[in-house]
Order: C-alpha cells, then sequence, then structure tokens
C-alpha cells in the first residue's frame, strides 16, 4: 500500500522538477511515458516473492531483472520518439533510474526469508540491474542506487547497530526499515523480546 501511495504522489507531485520541465516544454508525450513507468508497483511482489532463501550462490540472476531493464528499454525507445529535446529526454531517464531504485528497495524491504546466499543474489541482481540500465542512459546510474547497496548491505550488521542504523537513513520509509528488522530476526534467531524492543525504538523515532 505504501508503494502504491507512492506511486500516485509521483504522479500528482506537480512541484517535481522533471514535471516543470514537461510543462514548460508541453511534452504531453513524453509526460504520459514518465507516468506509464512509474507504475512500476506491480514488480514489487515480483522482487519479494524470488527465491532469496537459496544454499548456494550461482551465476544467474533472478527474472524480475531482465523484465526491468524490458520496461526500462521500452520507457527510453517511448521518450527517444516523443518529440522532446535530448536534454530532457536524459532528464526523465534519470527519473526513470530512481524509480526503479525506490521499487527495489520497496520489494527487498518485503522479503519474508533470505539466506546468506540469497543476500549476496541481491547484490548479483543490483549489479546486472546498474550494468544493464547503463546502455540506456548517458549520466552514471551507480550513485542511484547507493541506497539499494547500503539497504542489502544492512542484513549484516550486528543486532545492536540496527537502531542507530535506522535513525541515520531518513530515506528509508519505518516500514521498509521494520521489513528489514523482521527478517533479520527470523533468519538470525534473535529473542522475540529483542525484536520487538528494536521495532518498538524504531517506529517511535
Amino acid at each position: 500500500m505504501e508503494q502504491e501511495n507512492k506511486c500516485k504522489q509521483r504522479n500528482l507531485n506537480q512541484s517535481h522538477p522533471i514535471n516543470q520541465s514537461c510543462a514548460e516544454l508541453n511534452c504531453c508525450d513524453a509526460w504520459s511515458s514518465v507516468h506509464d513507468f512509474a507504475q512500476m508497483c506491480r514488480y514489487v511482489d515480483r522482487i519479494a516473492n524470488a527465491k532469496w532463501e537459496v544454499k548456494e550462490l550461482g551465476l544467474e540472476h533472478n527474472g524480475y531483472v531482465d523484465l526491468l531493464l524490458g520496461e526500462f528499454k521500452h520507457y527510453k525507445t517511448r521518450l527517444a520518439h516523443g518529440g522532446i529535446q535530448k536534454e530532457v529526454q536524459d532528464l526523465l531517464l534519470e527519473y526513470g533510474v530512481e524509480i526503479v531504485a525506490e521499487t527495489l528497495i520497496e520489494g527487498l524491504s518485503r522479503v519474508k526469508r533470505c539466506s546468506d546466499e540469497g543476500r549476496a543474489l541481491m547484490s548479483l541482481d543490483l549489479q546486472v540491474l546498474i550494468n544493464g540500465l547503463q546502455h540506456f542512459v548517458p549520466t552514471n546510474v551507480r550513485p542511484k542506487f547507493q541506497a539499494v547497496e547500503t539497504f542489502i548491505k544492512a542484513y549484516y550488521l550486528p543486532e545492536t547497530e540496527y537502531v542507530h542504523w535506522a535513525r541515520a537513513h531518513p530515506e528509508y520509509s519505518k516500514n521498509q526499515i521494520v521489513g528489514l528488522i523482521n527478517l533479520v530476526a527470523t533468519m538470525k534467531g534473535w529473542k522475540r523480546k529483542t525484536r520487538l524492543e528494536v521495532i518498538e525504538k524504531i517506529e517511535g523515532a
């Protein structure tokens, strides 16, 4: 639900610089492309429900990565044929990368069970995604995924660090952080009292 609300907020936020750029140039087709691409909520469950409780890390990434790259390629094609200036296209592509990164974080925050190898698979998926997107975007896309990488690495923190970590990373919603805590607590065998205390401190911040 929260991710769906984010999608709606993207569509309605008239003050966003992307929206302003399109409005100034009367880019109705461009904004239609952005509006359609912003509806990435359907991929959240695909990411969350991928097989993360693996025993060995192979060479294959998850299928949702190819689906996201396919969506982005289609998005770029629509922008290229939208009759808009190159600089605006580039701006819209960067915006699209941000949408992909947010979708990935939301999906990963909803994972229920994951092994250490599964967490490594998340990093593999992220690398493949970054490499794929780089073919479509002229600027370096890696910085846009820093928050995703940080979220994945948080799985390895000591249990005493999560409250501090949560306060140091306001870019994540409380629901996303609680989802991470619940996953870590389940997979690392935290005591129920410890999990509840950590979540209470985070939600009360």
